[in-house]
């Protein structure tokens, strides 16, 4: 078989992603949609029975019959680099992402790129209702405001209430700095980062929070404080890890490398935090009146509101 560092589409296909993924206006959430899919192809055009002729250049392999093979070959799983338990066959938003990304990278590489219909999204879960989200406050209020409470409660109130004031996602949250901050905390200015099929300018926007995000911001930036006093240099990051995890790299003894308290929150943190929270107040709040159990991603807590900034441009 053709060694993969040999076929002149791939060679062409890693300058695209670079091209891509080296711009400001690429979101980092983009910047690993485009490796990952970037990854997939790698592995799709050396299996046995893939078009040879797609190796000669990106428009070859862009060509109607190679996406075709690629996108079924994904949608069934086969290009997975690890093995998950139960349905392996990719959701059709991931799909979507796949496609979405081959118009990127062509753009990039400045070759077509011969695309099937494009599959029909499914339904949008049921955002968060008023009633629940008040509730969500007043329960995290109740656990977080007072001497002693947990710092990842007191994080998740705080960072709850900049969601419900602005509306922003996963990665623009972790992306907020202190420096985001107005002086009094009366406001925030958040960095949009589209997710649409194009790769759009960011749009910066300035929202002003609501008093019961401000106390919860005061009372996080104090618990901060004490979180990032073993950390080196001067950290940046409004939201910052609450306990030490694996950095994923072994030290000279073979040992995992702990990562201390004080780091950047990183999006998966963050939602793995939100759904450790919504587990607990659901069984909480079991029998109250009118409680209806909170969905398990952040997602559809964002997507209750519509918020609308003070002030917004673009670069």
């Amino acid at each position: 078989m053709t060694s993969s560092s040999r076929i002149t589409a791939l060679e062409q296909l890693d300058r695209a992603l670079l091209s891509v993924t080296s711009r400001d206006e690429t979101s980092a959430a983009r910047a690993r949609q485009l490796r990952w899919v970037a990854g997939e192809l790698r592995r799709a055009i050396v299996r046995e029975g893939f078009p040879t002729e797609a190796r000669a250049s990106l428009a070859d392999f862009f060509a109607a019959e190679p996406v075709s093979i690629y996108l079924d070959l994904a949608k069934r799983g086969d290009l997975r680099t690890r093995a998950t338990s139960g349905n392996a066959t990719s959701t059709v938003a991931s799909i979507r992402v796949r496609m979405d990304c081959l118009e990127i990278l062509a753009r990039a590489g400045k070759v077509p790129v011969f695309l099937p219909e494009r599959p029909a999204m499914q339904e949008l879960k049921k955002p968060v209702g008023a009633r629940q989200r008040s509730l969500l406050q007043g329960w995290l209020e109740a656990t977080a405001d007072r001497p002693g409470a947990a710092p990842g409660r007191v994080r998740l109130f705080a960072l709850v209430g900049v969601v419900l004031d602005t509306g922003a996602r996963a990665g623009e949250l972790c992306a907020l700095k202190l420096a985001d901050l107005g002086p009094d905390l009366d406001t925030v200015t958040v960095v949009r980062k589209p997710q649409a099929r194009s790769v759009a300018p960011p749009t910066t926007e300035v929202h002003e929070l609501s008093g019961p995000t401000r106390a919860a911001l005061q009372h996080w930036l104090d618990v901060r404080e004490e979180l990032i006093r073993e950390v080196q240099g001067t950290a940046k990051s409004l939201w910052v890890s609450v306990r030490g995890n694996h950095a994923g790299v072994l030290d000279a003894d073979g040992h995992a490398r702990l990562r201390p308290a004080g780091m950047p929150l990183m999006p998966r943190g963050l939602a793995r935090a939100y759904t450790r929270t919504v587990v607990q107040v659901n069984a909480d709040m079991v029998g109250h009146p009118g409680w209806e159990p909170l969905p398990y991603r952040l997602e559809q807590l964002r997507r209750a509101v519509e918020p609308h900034p003070a002030e917004s441009h673009s670069p």
